[in-house]
Order: C-alpha cells, then sequence, then structure tokens
C-alpha cells in the first residue's frame, strides 16, 4: 500500500481506505469490549457485513480485515464514501490507543509498571501510566536513534519510567509530585475518552466525536 499521513492505497484493488490500518483495529476492539459490557448495548443492525456478534467476538482481527476490509472501508477517489466511514478525516492513531490501552488495563493488577497477579494495585492511574511507559518506551527510544530530531524524554509519560520518576524525587520532590499528577490527569482523560468510544461504537459510529 502507498501511504500518506490520512490515507493509505492498495495498487491491487485500486481501493483507498481513509486511514492507516491501526484505527480500524482500535475500531473493532472497542466494539469487542463494548459487547462485552453489561452495562452497553451494542446495535448490531448498524454493522451489516461485519459477520455479526459471534464473528467478531471469535475472530482475530488480521483474519476479519483481509476478508471485509475491501467492502466494509474501501473507496474509489471521486466515489461515494466508503461503507463505514471513520467520524473524522484526521483521526489520532496514537490518542486512541492510549486510550484503550488505559481501558484494557484497569482491571489488571500493576506495581511498577508490571502485571503483579493478586497483589499489584488495580485501577491506580499512576501504575497505568507506569505500564504504558514500561511497553512504550523502547520504541520512543528507537525512534529517536533513527531521527535525532524527535526527544523521547519530551515524551508525555516519560515521568513514569521508574528509573525517571526515581531520579526527580531525588533531586526534585515538588518537580515530580507536579510531574506526576499531570500524568494522572492525562490516564483520567484518556479513560474517559475511552467510555466515550464505548459508547460511539454501539451506535456504529468511530472514532468518538462530540457533538
Amino acid at each position: 500500500m502507498k501511504s500518506s499521513r490520512w490515507k493509505r492505497y492498495d495498487a491491487k484493488s485500486g481501493l483507498w481506505i481513509a486511514s492507516n490500518r491501526r484505527i480500524y483495529f482500535y475500531w473493532f476492539r472497542f466494539l469487542q469490549h463494548a459487547e462485552n459490557d453489561s452495562n452497553r448495548q451494542v446495535d448490531w443492525s448498524r454493522y451489516e457485513g461485519w459477520g455479526g456478534r459471534d464473528v467478531v467476538l471469535n475472530t482475530k482481527f488480521d483474519v476479519w480485515w483481509r476478508k471485509r476490509w475491501k467492502r466494509l472501508f474501501g473507496y474509489k477517489l471521486g466515489e461515494t464514501e466508503p461503507m463505514y466511514p471513520l467520524t473524522t478525516k484526521k483521526p489520532q492513531p496514537d490518542g486512541v490507543w492510549y486510550s484503550l490501552s488505559v481501558y484494557e488495563l484497569r482491571e489488571e493488577h500493576l506495581f511498577n509498571g508490571y502485571p503483579n497477579i493478586g497483589r499489584g494495585k488495580v485501577g491506580d492511574y499512576w501504575e497505568i501510566a507506569r505500564r504504558i511507559a514500561v511497553k512504550e518506551y523502547p520504541r520512543r527510544r528507537d525512534k529517536g536513534k533513527m531521527d535525532k530530531s524527535y526527544k523521547p524524554e519530551e515524551w508525555s509519560f516519560n515521568i513514569a519510567r521508574l528509573s525517571i520518576g526515581r531520579e526527580l524525587r531525588k533531586t526534585n520532590p515538588v518537580e515530580c509530585n507536579k510531574k506526576r499528577r499531570t500524568v494522572q490527569s492525562r490516564v483520567g482523560r484518556y479513560m474517559r475518552s475511552a467510555k466515550n468510544h464505548l459508547d460511539s461504537v454501539c451506535e456504529g459510529r468511530f472514532p468518538y466525536k462530540s457533538p
């Protein structure tokens, strides 16, 4: 596929999709979570061609995608929109990924950013931030090695890394507490965003877009 920031092109089929595949994976995952949430009701009549509840819940995304992306999301330039357009022409995959990650970590036992079955804290925004830092920082670090203009230490979750947080507590505890509260607040916003995405997919729309 040819790629641009917002669109992807498949030369074999001559079809475009409105974003890279990541955003559709996130839609798929949020839909699974919404269906598994007893407090939400997915309107499956809005998901013609997706295969229905059992298919979505029991099929790996890659298998599901290969079979269905052309019909559901593909389109040709100059023609009408795809069967399932995104709610925005400029989706932000990283922001949606954070929302999904925060939501999926909400019930895990975490301690110092690592799973700690039976003993770690559950639902603690700081521990969730630490876990995201553990998982995501290596990619940020490698990106910094490839692109010298990118500074991984300026990443918003950098303070949640265990070594960075420990050192800052020693040298400037006031600043450390301030940055920690900022990160916790950010996690809280992502959690609220995740709930909005869940409500949105119940109605066949993604990503969530405020009225």
